[in-house]
């Protein structure tokens, strides 16, 4: 995992987009943001994602294949993932194989970029407002983690600036401070 602001370049967003400023996991905690490295065997994986599911109660999971030759109207798609949004549940991924970007805001609503691959797990609260790339790889095997159904449910801002999730989640913020 590597972490930094994003340096709001309008070239593709499949590129690095580094600033030159990291951030650290210290301040991804501050956002509410939590990363794992999961390094060990397959198994030993399993047994560590198995523990966090009966921690957080999450009852389902599935796994997501994205490339141009996995996923139906692929340019589309990645549009979708990467219009500015919210969830009202919290976001678990753990990446299989492959690459790819997570852009989070911080408290002063700069985008940080957050590089996943392979064994890394990553935990994006519910009501702060993210979005995702691929690399230009252009491929990543994940680990989707739920509380009831398979669901994949974003509102996109700014219709989730009033929503109770996202107003939780800035009250969220600011006590953690």
């Amino acid at each position: 995992m590597r972490a930094y602001y994003y340096d709001n370049s309008t070239a593709d967003q499949r590129e690095l987009h580094d600033s030159g400023h990291a951030v650290t996991i210290e301040q991804l905690r501050s956002m509410r943001v939590e990363y794992t490295k999961l390094s060990g065997t397959p198994e030993e994986n399993l047994k560590q994602i198995n523990a966090l599911c009966v921690e957080r109660g999450y009852q389902n999971r599935d796994e997501i294949a994205i490339s141009p030759t996995l996923l139906e109207n692929y340019e589309a798609k990645l549009k979708t993932f990467f219009a500015e949004h919210i969830h009202e549940d919290e976001e678990i991924r753990f990446v299989l194989e492959g690459r790819g970007f997570f852009d989070v805001r911080d408290k002063a609503d700069r985008w940080v970029r957050i590089l996943v691959e392979q064994g890394d797990l990553l935990v994006v609260p519910a009501g702060i407002y993210h979005r995702f790339s691929l690399d230009t790889s252009n491929y990543i095997r994940a680990m989707r983690l739920f509380k009831e159904d398979p669901k994949w449910t974003p509102i996109n801002r700014p219709e989730a600036d009033t929503n109770k999730q996202r107003l939780d989640y800035q009250r969220s913020v600011t006590e953690f401070c």
